[in-house]
């Protein structure tokens, strides 16, 4: 493997495209509040991660994203971070909550000391060893997580289509936090240690002393 994993440098798709394929679209206005407080306001979590898998026509492999919210909870900030497939072929596990612990890895300089909600399509299988994983890096980077199944509101739609016929069953709230968005951006390189990092907590035997720099709570 080498030190880092080049990737495309910026995303083609529209703004609104991305958020859809997220899953952002998918979820309501109240799955945005981290906790409510009878002696305090509502609490919202600053960062939403997410993936889905890449069709061969963008390249295979995995696309991960962070969308990131000001303190109007409009997004402020959306980027995505495509996982070759060598990655995968490489040792790399694929499930959506194995996923999460390498995009806390990539993302941990700008996701520190803050609200997660990490977004997965499917949690079938033992997932006890991937929970594990997310645990000890949220908790190395003092990030407060939660992990939320998504559930479709419909079929996706496609992409080449007007925005009003195709994005008409969105809520008007959802999309405004979107168009509200600040910024867009692709990560260009996965470095190596964020790959070997998510490795090994994922498979905990294939490198034991790394595994002692992430503890458990």
């Amino acid at each position: 493997m080498s030190r880092s994993t080049m990737l495309s440098a910026k995303p083609r798709k529209s703004l609104i495209d991305l958020a859809e394929d997220s899953g952002f679209f998918d979820l309501n206005a109240s799955d945005l509040v981290f906790d409510i407080s009878t002696t305090s306001p509502a609490r919202y979590y600053d960062f939403v991660l997410s993936c889905r898998r890449c069709p061969a026509s963008e390249g295979n492999g995995k696309m991960l994203y962070l969308m990131k919210f000001d303190q109007s909870v409009n997004l402020e900030l959306f980027e995505s971070c495509h996982v070759p497939q060598e990655v995968f072929d490489d040792g790399m596990p694929q499930s959506d909550l194995g996923l999460m612990t390498l995009a806390v890895l990539i993302w941990k300089n700008i996701i520190a000391k803050s609200r997660v909600l990490c977004l997965v399509r499917n949690m079938e299988g033992d997932n006890s060893q991937a929970l594990e994983a997310l645990k000890r890096a949220t908790y190395k980077f003092s990030v407060s997580h939660h992990v939320q199944t998504l559930v479709p509101r419909r079929a996706s739609v496609s992409s080449g289509s007007s925005f009003g016929s195709n994005h008409s069953y969105l809520t008007d709230g959802m999309k405004m936090r979107v168009l509200l968005c600040q910024s867009k951006n692709e990560v260009e390189h996965i470095s190596a240690q964020s790959i070997r990092e998510a490795k090994a907590l994922l498979n905990p035997s294939s490198n034991p002393i790394l595994c002692v720099c992430f503890p458990l709570i």
